[in-house]
């Protein structure tokens, strides 16, 4: 697809005055434009999908409607517990695109995420949860991006351990000055994540579980003072250099199959809670 981020992807900066070497230009091609799609799912009881539904589709472009419409329909999910019935769940899709050759764009669904509606008391809910400060390296250098975090929570509600799962920055710089900003950025979170307090699940089918994992987007949106915070919109792409991503020796990796990054700025998402995907995602 021609053009479908250039001008986004143009629009990334570099991490301080002076890392448009070589070595940065080269990592900048590593950058993706990314589109949150949000909306809902009915599944079978024996795991194929009865149907969907996006959110606001007259918002979105053409081919990525067509790219959910010609993939969505043949996903086949896991079921968190065998059922007799229909299942509902809010869906959230990270749609990608990535740079090929002469300008075009390839589209792919790379993230999916699922959140079944479910009493207050069998779910993970924040009690205390305040945001990490912004680290003054990286406000020094207007260094911005996305820190995933993966908590284990105890029965306590306290965090007993944290990882940062992946760091997505949205500027570019060579690969060492990228990696010193994504564990700056990552230890700020941590720090700040050590600290936060939870309700935990006080009934249903893991109210006895040892501990629970949680994922947790932390945005760094770097702004002048008295402006308000950037967001892409919805419907609007999102540029990012994407970082390594790191497991947790104490996730389960097959509930780690969904992407860190599918789902909204500010979400709280535990782990095998809900539906998961038992197919590939595809391109178009």
């Amino acid at each position: 697809m021609k053009r479908l981020a250039l001008v986004l992807l143009g629009s990334l900066a570099t991490c301080g005055a002076a890392h448009a070497g070589a070595t940065a230009r080269a990592v900048r091609k590593t950058a993706e434009a990314s589109m949150l799609v949000t909306g809902h799912v009915q599944v079978n009881p024996d795991g194929t999908l009865k149907s969907y539904r996006i959110d606001a589709p007259e918002k979105l472009p053409a081919p990525v409607v067509q790219l959910i419409a010609n993939n969505l329909p043949h996903w086949k999910f896991k079921l968190s517990r065998s059922s007799d019935h229909v299942v509902d769940s809010g869906m959230s899709l990270r749609v990608l695109a990535r740079p090929e050759a002469d300008h075009n764009y390839a589209l792919s669904i790379e993230g999916a995420s699922f959140d079944q509606a479910r009493d207050p008391a069998q779910k993970i809910t924040a009690e205390h949860r305040d945001p990490p400060a912004y680290p003054s390296m990286a406000v020094k250098e207007r260094v911005s991006g996305t820190v995933y975090l993966l908590l284990q929570i105890g029965r306590d509600g306290t965090v007993h351990d944290a990882v940062a799962e992946q760091v997505n920055l949205d500027q570019y710089g060579t690969e060492q000055q990228m990696e010193r900003f994504r564990k700056i950025l990552a230890e700020a979170s941590l720090n700040a994540a050590r600290r936060w307090v939870f309700h935990v699940p006080s009934a249903g089918p893991t109210a006895n579980d040892p501990y629970w994992v949680v994922r947790v987007p932390v945005n760094y949106s770097f702004r002048r003072w008295g402006e308000l915070p950037r967001r892409s919109g919805y419907g609007e792409w999102r540029a990012y250099i994407p970082g390594p991503r790191e497991a947790a020796p104490w996730a389960d990796q097959r509930l780690l199959s969904e992407a860190p990054d599918a789902m909204p700025d500010g979400a709280l998402h535990e782990l095998g809670g809900g539906l998961r995907l038992d197919t590939g995602k595809s391109g178009g």
